[in-house]
């Protein structure tokens, strides 16, 4: 599923095992291709109230954009000059 179709909304009720981690531990300003999107917990509503945002489940994180061409300069044979 890509971003932008959107992700149905997880809830802390329906998965008490992962741990919710605060909606204040990534920056809100951002660059938009530089990080991933992470899973937004929420709290389920009564009949009154709408659901409530209460954290991450997965927080966003930078991307690992740099990772290839790394390997293959550090997989190169060593030339040596005489």
């Amino acid at each position: 599923m890509t971003h932008k179709t959107g992700r149905p909304s997880q809830y802390v009720e329906d998965y008490p095992n992962l741990t919710v981690h605060p909606l204040n531990c990534v920056p809100d300003e951002r660059p938009k291709g530089s990080w991933t999107n992470g899973v937004k917990a929420y709290k389920k509503g009564t009949t009154s109230k709408p659901s409530e945002l209460v954290g991450w489940f997965y927080p966003p994180r930078l991307r690992n954009k740099g990772h290839r061409n790394y390997s293959q300069r550090k997989r190169l044979p060593f030339i040596e000059e005489e």
